[in-house]
């Protein structure tokens, strides 16, 4: 007599856990539908296209033409002249298409030298020298750049021996050809793919958080646990410190640069017509709490200095400009330079630019 009570509870929350699970199947088919808050349906021909085995990821993004150009509201006139290559990270890439580096360049030359200079930005975020190299191959022959203008900064040395260098194919002279696609991005992706492929938009859901929240978690955690979790490591420690520590990848970024240098050389006319510029970080710029080393810069000045090539670094030149606040010109808690900060990076670039050029024969 005492389980029938027991069994009819049982019953009842049995139901009521059925119609829950029905309610929220088509909740889940219904946002689907609809406007997918929490995509249930992920296709591979979407979720792949940012993926590279040539330039580990690539812009998926209409704002990107095919050859990985960033597209600008004012296209470059049919007439103009230089043509200006841009290589570079997320300082390259800029903060939107009318606020880049390249953009300001040519702003500035139109208005204040009247020259009618083209460029063509083809900055990526997290790219490195050694991607560089594969984009220098493809770019060259393509744009014909009478300039190429590369701009390297401390992130660049993590990420050629950090994140890249492990990823590169070569060839028999032992250039960098490619740098394939990182696997934790593809292990990431299936898995995306592999927890959304079942039957029922409930089981999709139960299947998607456990491999966001743990699975992933797990694979994530291997992979960041083999390397430095700070990218700026190297350039926070006392210089001396830092060449005793980290003088394997030190060494691995001269040596991806040296291939960045030699690569350009062998498709461009003379050594003058490749310039490597350097932005300051804000941590460049204090004067305590942390002020990083130059090592990134010396490596580029060396290197370029032995096949003869220019060289501008613009740490002087924005330390006199941002003055005691150089703060100022850096988004809050990001590494990155704000829309002020960049622009003044970028004439202060355009102006030593304009020597090379006019040097070269581009005055009239």
């Amino acid at each position: 007599m005492r389980l029938q009570p027991i069994r009819r509870a049982a019953q009842v929350i049995a139901i009521n856990i059925v119609i829950a699970a029905c309610l929220l199947e088509v909740m889940l088919r219904a946002q689907q539908a609809i406007w997918p808050l929490y995509d249930l349906a992920i296709r591979p021909e979407t979720i792949f296209t940012g993926l590279s085995n040539e330039l580990n990821h690539v812009h998926a993004d209409p704002d990107w033409d095919s050859a990985g150009i960033q597209k600008m509201d004012e296209p470059n006139p049919p007439d103009c002249a230089p043509r200006v290559l841009f290589l570079g990270d997320s300082f390259m890439q800029g903060l939107a298409r009318s606020d880049t580096i390249p953009v300001h360049v040519r702003d500035f030359f139109r208005s204040s030298l009247c020259r009618k200079v083209c460029v063509f930005n083809a900055g990526a975020s997290s790219y490195s020298p050694s991607i560089y190299i594969v984009q220098a191959k493809r770019l060259i022959p393509l744009l014909h750049p009478d300039f190429v203008v590369v701009d390297i900064d401390e992130t660049d040395l993590y990420d050629d021996y950090y994140r890249y260098r492990e990823l590169t194919s070569r060839d028999a002279a032992g250039s960098i050809t490619s740098v394939r696609l990182t696997p934790l991005f593809l292990q990431f992706h299936q898995g995306l793919i592999d927890s959304t492929n079942k039957p029922l938009y409930l089981h999709r859901l139960l299947a998607k958080l456990y491999f966001t929240k743990i699975e992933y978690s797990r694979i994530f955690a291997e992979y960041v646990g083999a390397r430095p979790a700070d990218i700026f490591v190297v350039s926070r420690r006392p210089l001396d410190k830092a060449k005793a520590e980290y003088g394997t990848p030190i060494a691995y970024f001269r040596q991806t640069l040296t291939d960045l240098t030699t690569t350009i050389l062998a498709r461009m006319s003379d050594p003058g017509r490749l310039i490597y510029i350097h932005h300051p970080h804000l941590q460049h710029l204090a004067s305590a709490g942390g002020v990083f080393n130059n090592i990134v810069a010396a490596s580029v000045r060396d290197v370029a200095r032995q096949h003869n090539v220019r060289f501008y670094d613009a740490a002087d030149q924005l330390r006199l400009e941002f003055g005691g606040n150089p703060e100022r010109y850096y988004i809050p808690d990001d590494m990155h330079f704000n829309s002020r900060g960049l622009r003044a990076y970028a004439i202060a670039v355009a102006k030593y630019l304009a020597g090379p050029i006019f040097d070269s024969g581009y005055a009239d």
